[in-house]
């Protein structure tokens, strides 16, 4: 049979495609991300992480404590029942603001056993994996996950490089002007303020060490999920590829060196803002020339726990406004809602804060909410909640694109006072936009960043060779203590030989000429 020109160049590109299509199912790798303990903020920036994997046609399993917000392709979402952090929270609008890693870690030894203890858990460990993705986030006891698959692994941390994170990976941290998150301190720091940073540093690293060795793996021990043949969690720990953080180093003050094991793919989550849902569009609409306002407390804290007195000062605030105010609340309804309020339970945050007729965002300060505003260039007003909320909003005033108001400030003129501040301050306006084109201007997307160093992982067999050896020193040989205090010793002994030889010297000379003068 005669076959024209035109169809072999069909049955060509025909075979092409089938060849390209083979050849990227023999590349695509296997990947288990495990994120049993997160918040559903910390999910937010993990499925950037498993997106950016599932596009580039890999198989994901991830295992989280949230239901999928959709069913996608290439990723397999493993949902575990009973491991919410919400379920442990005390009420932080009333107190333990920040303390709440501590009460957190009090119950997350055996909250983390048992999650790896569930059928659904135990079951991966039948399958084969390329590489295992996990959590850092309280979440240690599933190493034993990683030493019995004997694959690569890699931390992800929806935090930035915070001080343990930084011991972990080799990477010297200065206290000195780079304080932690969970202080409110910016270089140039005082003596005492440089004098606190230091040993907080020091007890952070302490804590995270002695709270995995001392009561994450006895539990998982004892519970025969961690295998007594298993090395401790902690020197499984060393053997970790890299780690993935939620941060844009740009962005970051004061800039601070890099380990290469160090990858920033912050924002990872970010986009662009799509149109409004119709009913969304018509409210905002209505809203005229004065536009609106937004008010968010996040995923983590139902917002309804608030005490009264603070609801009714923000309800009465916000009916004094010329603004809507879209305000995402846990509940249908509200019995004194004002008319220009509009609830809603789930709201689509980066469409609104990337809509040009909304005036202001009213935040908890989370670190993916303080991401968003400054990629969409908005204005904020930070109530913080806890933890590094309070010194991400700090910052956020520092840096002249918002302000902070604490809970217990919150009267009607202090709020009503300082959103009109925030509105009307077109030096903040103009601050967050120079903010927004910094983080927009990176050789690379976050997403591409991120694939890219976790398939160079899988292709070179864990990349042992990115490992700054930092990381497995004491601290004494890291910085020479142990030589210099030899140097000190032995010039103390030369020293010391030296003066007693002046002496001696000394001594003879004055000898010599009394013998002279007597004879």
């Amino acid at each position: 049979m005669y076959v024209t020109r035109e169809s072999r160049q069909m049955q060509w590109w025909v075979a092409v495609l089938v060849g390209a299509a083979v050849l990227q199912a023999v590349l695509a790798s296997r990947v288990l991300f495990l994120a049993p303990i997160a918040s559903q903020s910390h999910k937010n920036f993990f499925m950037g992480i498993v997106n950016a994997l599932a596009d580039d046609e890999n198989q994901v399993t991830m295992v989280s404590s949230f239901k999928p917000s959709k069913v996608r392709e290439n990723v397999r979402e493993v949902v575990l029942t009973g491991v919410d952090l919400s379920d442990y929270f005390p009420n932080f609008f009333t107190g333990h603001r920040m303390t709440a890693p501590i009460i957190l870690m009090g119950f997350t030894p055996s909250v983390c056993a048992d999650a790896l203890g569930k059928e659904e858990v135990q079951n991966l460990l039948k399958e084969d994996f390329d590489l295992v993705l996990l959590s850092v986030f309280m979440s240690d006891c599933f190493l034993s996950v990683v030493h019995q698959l004997k694959v690569p692994f890699i931390y992800v941390s929806p935090s930035g490089l915070i001080g343990p994170l930084a011991s972990m990976m080799g990477n010297t941290r200065f206290p000195s002007y780079d304080a932690s998150p969970m202080l409110e301190y910016r270089y140039p720091m005082t003596f005492m303020e440089r004098a606190i940073s230091t040993l907080s540093d020091v007890a952070m690293d302490v804590v995270f060490s002695y709270y995995v060795a001392y009561r994450m793996e006895p539990e998982c021990r004892r519970r025969g999920l961690c295998s007594d043949d298993m090395p401790s969690l902690l020197e499984i720990r060393k053997n970790v590829s890299l780690l993935l953080i939620n941060s844009v180093q740009t962005v970051d003050y004061p800039a601070r060196p890099i380990v290469p094991a160090v990858v920033s793919c912050g924002g990872i989550h970010l986009r662009p803002a799509q149109p409004l849902p119709q009913d969304l569009e018509d409210w905002v609409q209505g809203a005229g020339d004065a536009g609106f306002i937004f008010f968010s407390l996040g995923s983590s804290v139902p917002p309804s726990t608030m005490p009264e007195e603070y609801r009714t000062v923000l309800v009465q605030v916000f009916a004094s406004l010329k603004q809507r105010v879209l305000w995402k609340w846990d509940k249908d309804t509200m019995d004194d809602l004002p008319p220009n309020v509009r609830l809603g339970k789930w709201l689509p945050q980066q469409d609104i804060l990337g809509d040009p007729r909304l005036r202001l965002f009213i935040t908890h300060g989370g670190l993916l909410s303080t991401l968003e505003s400054m990629y969409h260039g908005v204005s904020v007003l930070g109530i913080p909640l806890f933890a590094d909320q309070q010194a991400n909003i700090i910052k956020v005033q520092r840096d002249g694109w918002g302000k902070v108001l604490f809970w217990d400030q919150l009267t009607f003129d202090n709020l009503k006072n300082t959103i009109n501040i925030v509105m009307n301050d077109t030096s903040m306006k103009t601050e967050v936009a120079r903010w927004s084109k910094v983080m927009i201007d990176r050789p690379q997307e976050p997403a591409e960043v991120a694939l890219y160093w976790i398939k160079y992982v899988i292709r070179h067999q864990g990349a042992y060779h990115l490992r700054c050896p930092a990381a497995t020193m004491t601290w004494y040989q890291l910085y020479n203590v142990d030589v210099w205090a030899a140097v000190i010793v032995l010039l103390v002994i030369l020293s010391y030989i030296s003066l007693r030889l002046v002496i001696s010297l000394c001594f003879w000379l004055c000898f010599s000429r009394t013998k002279t003068k007597t004879d």
